[in-house]
């Protein structure tokens, strides 16, 4: 966590865009999506918001973008400006799954009369509530479909398809992992922006079963809130947001 990063931003970003980044205790998120392919490059987009709708674009300094190549190296991916976010992109090196990550964690406070600030606990006067939040956003484009799928396991909050994709009329299965064991006692949503619809599903011994009821892009979203990871007088709890979006085929 750097706070000293998160006390420049307290200082120094608009009231407006402050309030729109702490809507991740009311449930914004990032995703990344439109995923490309050429034969040089490989690249997506990051946004942040609730259910795929645009809400401000976050800072390049809170975000952490990363990309696994097929051959398993980690690489940082090339971020560039955007009205609504941000292109990623990478070299395409060889054929396979390029997994694309972004990876914030901030510490947000609210006092009661809700006025949110960026900072640990022990910096706002008269804090009532403090969480450190761990949004990761993550997506998977293959170049060829052919090989075998082997998902890449990142965040501490990991969601895992059993397929590169998904097709109307399936069930999909999500492997759900929290600290490398199976998370239970959640729900994972499919939210199907074309169809503007979403689906809760219970997560069992960290599996969940997905109706595919829709043609269009699907985000996956998994929240998970952990009230024993708490440091005192900085934050009581940490919650986890882990977004995973894919298209039919």
């Amino acid at each position: 966590m750097d706070y000293e990063l998160m006390e420049h931003l307290n200082r120094t970003l608009d009231r407006k865009l402050l309030e729109q980044l702490s809507k991740v205790y009311y449930g914004h998120e990032m995703w990344i999506d439109t995923p490309s392919a050429t034969e040089s490059t490989i690249s997506c987009h990051l946004r942040y918001g609730h259910n795929m709708s645009v809400d401000g674009v976050a800072p390049k300094s809170y975000v952490n973008s990363m990309v696994y190549t097929p051959d398993g190296k980690r690489l940082k991916a090339d971020e560039t400006d955007e009205t609504d976010g941000y292109l990623l992109s990478c070299p395409k090196d060889k054929d396979g799954d390029y997994s694309f990550y972004i990876d914030s964690s901030s510490v947000w406070c609210h006092d009661a009369n809700n006025k949110w600030e960026m900072c640990p606990k022990s910096k706002m006067k008269g804090a009532s509530y403090s969480g450190a939040f761990n949004l990761v956003a993550k997506k998977i484009i293959p170049t060829n479909k052919d090989q075998e799928f082997v998902p890449v396991s990142h965040s501490i909050l990991e969601i895992l398809p059993g397929a590169r994709s998904i097709k109307v009329g399936d069930k999909v299965e999500f492997n759900i992992i929290y600290e490398g064991s199976p998370l239970s006692g959640s729900k994972i949503k499919a939210y199907c922006r074309d169809a503007n619809i979403d689906v809760m599903v219970d997560i069992a011994d960290g599996k969940a079963m997905v109706p595919i009821d829709h043609a269009g892009t699907y985000m996956f979203l998994v929240r998970h809130r952990d009230e024993t990871k708490r440091i005192d007088d900085v934050f009581d709890e940490t919650i986890f947001v882990t977004t995973l979006v894919m298209e039919t085929c």
